[in-house]
């Protein structure tokens, strides 16, 4: 914990106690003793004598929930112990005056664990007792910590649990347990029962671990604390006494023994020692959990065996707090991560313990591919200012997941590989609150290089990670603090715990803990080469003569990754190839109005863009416009407070004409876009976008502002303007503006928002995405969820009201809706809503009334369901429109009978009906099946089956990958399509075929290989 001193500023407690001369090893139940350090320094006054002392120091507990109505609990607790500690006799209690004192010569300076050690020392003292406490609701958690001041390192925790009417009774279970430790402490390491080795008792037996110490804290899922299975703690052994263990048991891994630093060797290098606590002068992170990591000179072997002697020395964590399904709850299952780095990696150990091994959800899939089991993901906030974090999950089977989470959440769908692209099946999304996590996942199509190895296990499975530094982005510096988050998913509970509690209602990334003591991490930049090889062969059918022609494309490709800096990188390709990636999902487009938004699946666009995001009507960087680009170069990264993102590209589509004296014949067309954003604070900037586009004499440029204001836990304002110049292949010009305004207040329990936004009729882009012009809309929406967290999890109402004019001012658009959200427990999960809306076509003002349902049972490792309905009136968009019946769905089955086989059935179905006539309009189904099999950790085979009822057409996909890390991979791969003869047409118009057979329109073999070199 910090907190700041000023001189004459009393500090509420401040009392001493120390053990007896005998100079012990730190013990603790629930945290390593294995980051023994060295004495912590002669030279401060009152450090020798601080190891013969009786004195202990009581610091004020912390707020951590930050309510400031609680402030006096805090008070309370240290007042209690004080008492309680001053009644045993034999204890020195200094005086107030002496404190003040001490306190006043360090001014302003920031008191962390380390320098409150060193205050202790000054004091006499040999032991400092600081905590925290969360209040949710009448629930209330008190944790104590015992540090020594001779090592800075913690040597006891006590946590408790109970109603906030109980708080005198929880303040006195501190107390007594804390007076307990010290007694132990003293027997321990002065009485009789002392053995030869210093500061280790006898054991009554062998292998026996005695236990000191009363009933009063819970670890993290209300049951026992510190290590399980093997080499840990039992179940049901302990219910919150205090260990002291023969050996390095509170932070052995399974299977581990007693390393040296057990027996008292420096775990540290010229830092400060690792620890757990509460982070200091870290913004808006202060008060929040802190951890200092400890370097290793040895690495381990990632194998997901936690038998490394670097587990023995490393930083564990093991206090978890439900998301969901009960806010702020402890996890109902044990979790331990272990946490060390060197110049060049950080490495994670984890072990994730199940009372119930038969409910572990793990699947052998694709990277990316594990949002249906049970995962642990770490999250670093790397330039600490909660604008972005990168995101590092694994699941029993060492799998691997990575994302960037955007301030906003940031969902995505899977898609593309690094360079060289890589099939996501069926796609990674989701992202925000809500889904299967509860907690924002990120946009998955990022890829980054780490290793990683997981293996099941008797209670569960263990995994480990090791994270090289060339694969993030971080300031340049010579110590690092980061933001931090650990959070595992337990999907068989609908569960999801986090090492930094959450609550809702306030944003993610300004909740998370603080990562510390990174010091000498390797400062030789990144460079990589992805060189690509492609052997295609497509043939494709001639509607002139019924032939069907082949041809074949052998390609190569380079795609070069530079770290200017550690946080500026520069990307290069060349001749980007990007026949294996994934097809895009099909989506009805019979009776749309508007064009469909397709995302971008291709790596080199991918990389980055989070950079380039701005909000508003219009998406102004939409790269799919930019079709086959011959090369293309871009820089991001962040410099000070300013992130930067600047992208060329040459684009060989526009000139791909027949006619050799068509003027566009052989030309390109030249893409600049240009991007800079400065963070103010928290989840706060101002930016600027540019983005052009050059074609012979056309032209299409695009500048704008935008910016993003986070005001209090839960409330923001997001504006943007935009200004635009077109030039068409006509010579007609245009400008145009756009602009937005979005205020947003999101509560635990009321979330409302309001919003604005409008283009001009003249509003053109060529680089961009834009769905429609000659708007000026208004939005407006509420919402209330109560959490009675029993076998309703959630549930609650919402409503929305919109209104949409044109620049004439003619009303266009007019919309309300109710509806309403309910999760159950079991992974249950069912809405409905009512939809009165006015719509305006071809002059006509239409009145539909929609109702639509929907919902998932994800309760099953095995196979999961879910659907969404509606049904209503729907305009018929044609030369005369009319108002019909509409029916529309889409379904989806995932069906997963072994860890190696998934199968994903989605039914996307729409039916129109004119009620005049009672005729159907139109009744369109798209049937499509997604299945993958994996044979290894490395080798995949995907399937991809897709039928469509409208169009007639048939499609097959077969493709086998063998992926050894995120850029080195080997494609192989067939694509076949089929339609139905008699609605294939040649150039009159006339049909191709008198037959309803199907027919091959097109077929592609292809083959693949990248791999990637990084130096």
């Amino acid at each position: 914990m910090r907190m700041r001193c000023h001189a004459g500023v009393p500090i509420l407690a401040l009392m001493t106690f120390a053990a007896t001369a005998t100079a012990a090893v730190p013990l603790s139940a629930s945290r390593p003793r294995a980051q023994a350090a060295p004495p912590a320094g002669t030279g401060s006054a009152g450090a020798d004598d601080a190891t013969l002392s009786g004195s202990v120091v009581v610091i004020p507990f912390t707020n951590i929930s930050r309510n400031e109505v609680d402030d006096w609990i805090g008070d309370g607790i240290a007042e209690t112990v004080m008492a309680d500690l001053e009644s045993q006799g034999d204890l020195t209690v200094i005086a107030q005056e002496r404190v003040r004192a001490a306190a006043g010569r360090l001014g302003d300076a920031d008191l962390d664990d380390v320098t409150v050690a060193a205050l202790g020392r000054e004091l006499g003292a040999r032991w400092v007792v600081t905590g925290g406490y969360q209040r949710l609701g009448s629930q209330l958690r008190i944790t104590a910590r015992l540090v020594d001041t001779t090592t800075g390192l913690v040597a006891r925790t006590v946590k408790v649990d109970g109603v906030l009417d109980a708080i005198f009774d929880l303040q006195d279970r501190i107390a007594a347990e804390l007076t307990t430790d010290v007694r132990s402490i003293t027997v321990t390491r002065g009485g009789p029962r002392a053995s030869g080795r210093r500061g280790i008792p006898e054991t009554d037996g062998e292998g026996a671990e005695p236990v000191v110490g009363g009933t009063g804290g819970t670890g993290s899922n209300g049951g026992s604390t510190g290590a399980r299975a093997a080499g840990g703690l039992r179940p049901g052994e302990v219910t919150g006494g205090i260990i002291l263990p023969a050996g390095d048991t509170a932070n052995r891994p399974p299977g581990g023994e007693p390393g040296a630093a057990a027996r008292g060797v420096a775990s540290g290098r010229g830092g400060r020692p690792g620890g757990v606590g509460t982070a200091a002068s870290a913004g808006v992170l202060t008060g929040r959990p802190s951890v200092t990591v400890v370097r290793t000179d040895v690495p381990p072997r990632i194998d997901g065996r936690l038998d490394d002697a670097v587990w023995q020395r490393a930083i564990r964590l093991t206090e978890f707090v439900q998301v969901r399904p009960v806010d702020g709850a402890p996890a109902t299952e044990e979790t331990e991560i272990w946490i060390a780095y060197d110049s060049g990696n950080i490495y994670f150990a984890m072990h994730a313990h199940y009372s119930d091994p038969s409910i572990a959800r793990a699947n052998r899939v694709d990277r990316d591919q594990t949002r249906s089991d049970d995962t642990i993901s770490v999250y670093f906030d790397t330039f600490f200012d909660q604008q972005r974090a990168y995101v590092f999950s694994v699941n029993g089977y060492g799998v691997q997941g990575d994302s960037i989470l955007a301030s906003r959440g940031g969902g995505g769908r899977g898609g593309g590989g690094r360079g060289g692209g890589g099939f996501r099946g069926g796609g990674g999304g989701g992202g925000g609150f809500g889904g299967f996590s509860g907690v924002p996942s990120g946009d998955s199509s990022w890829d980054a290089l780490f290793d990683s190895a997981g293996t099941l296990v008797a209670d569960g499975w263990t995994a480990e990670m090791a994270i090289p530094f060339k694969s993030l982005r971080y300031p340049s510096s010579d110590s690092h603090r980061w933001g931090f988050q650990v959070v595992r998913s337990i999907g068989g509970k609908d569960e999801t715990v986090v090492w930094s509690p959450v609550t809702r209602g306030n944003t993610f990334m300004s909740q998370m803990g603080l990562l510390d003591g990174l010091i000498g991490l390797s400062t030789s930049r990144n460079l990589e080469f992805l060189p690509t090889f492609t052997a295609i062969q497509v043939g494709s059918l001639d509607t002139n003569t019924g032939g069907f022609g082949e041809e074949r494309q052998p390609e190569g490709a380079l795609n070069v990754k530079y770290g200017i800096t550690s946080n500026l990188t520069l990307d290069f390709t060349y001749n980007p190839d990007f026949s294996q990636i994934e097809s895009d999902r099909p989506q009805i487009e019979v009776n749309q109005r508007f064009p469909l938004f397709f995302s971008e699946l291709r790596p080199f666009f991918l990389e980055g863009q989070e950079i380039f995001q701005t909000r508003g009507p219009a998406n102004l960087l939409h790269t799919r416009t930019i079709v086959d680009p011959r090369y293309g170069a871009k820089v991001t990264g962040k410099v000070g407070k300013t992130n930067i993102g600047l992208l060329f590209a040459n684009d060989e589509a526009p000139g791909k004409v027949d006619d050799l004296a068509d003027p566009a014949f052989g030309r390109t067309a030249q893409f600049l876009i240009g991007r800079v954003r400065y963070d103010l604070y928290a989840e706060s900037y101002i930016g600027a976008i540019f983005t052009d586009r050059e074609f012979l004499d056309q032209y299409s440029r695009v500048g704008g502002v935008d910016a993003n204001f986070r005001l209090g836990r839960s409330q923001s304002v997001s504006m943007s303007f935009f200004q635009a110049q077109h030039r068409d292949a006509d010579g007609v010009e245009r400008s145009g503006d756009g602009w937005s305004f979005n205020y947003n207040n999101r509560g635990r329990n009321l979330t409302y928002s309001f919003s604005t936004d409008g283009l001009d009729p003249d509003f053109r882009t060529d680089t961009g995405f834009v769905r429609r012009v000659d708007t000026r809309q208004a939005r407006a929406s509420v919402s209330y969820r109560w959490y009675p967290e029993s076998w309703i999890i959630n549930w609650g109402p919402r409503a929305s009201y919109d209104r949409n004019y044109d620049f004439e001012g003619i009303l266009q658009d007019e919309g309300s809706r109710v509806g309403l959200n309910a999760t159950f427990a079991k992974n249950i999960n069912i809405s409905v809503n009512v939809n009165r809306d006015m719509e305006r076509f071809g002059g006509i003002n239409f009145m539909k009334t929609r109702y639509s349902a929907g919902g998932g049972i994800n309760s099953s490792r095995r196979i999961g369901v879910g659907g969404f309905f509606n049904w209503g009136d729907q305009v018929r968009f044609s030369d005369t429109p009319f108002l019909g019946n509409s029916v529309s769905a889409n379904i989806f089955l995932n069906f997963r009978p072994v860890s190696r086989f998934q199968m994903n059935l989605n039914v996307s179905t729409s039916r129109l009906v004119d009620p005049s006539t009672l005729e159907e309009v139109f009744d369109v189904k798209i049937y499509r099946n997604f299945a993958t099999f994996q044979f290894s950790e490395r080798l995949l085979l995907r399937n991809i089956l897709e039928f469509n009822t409208f169009s007639r057409t048939l499609g097959a996909n077969l493709l086998l990958t063998y992926r050894v890390n995120s850029g080195t991979v080997f494609f192989v791969g067939y694509d076949d399509r089929y339609k139905q003869g008699d609605l294939i047409f040649d150039d009159n118009d006339d049909p191709l075929f008198f037959t309803s057979d199907f027919e091959r329109t097109n077929r592609a073999f292809f083959m693949k290989i990248s791999y990637l070199f990084r130096y």
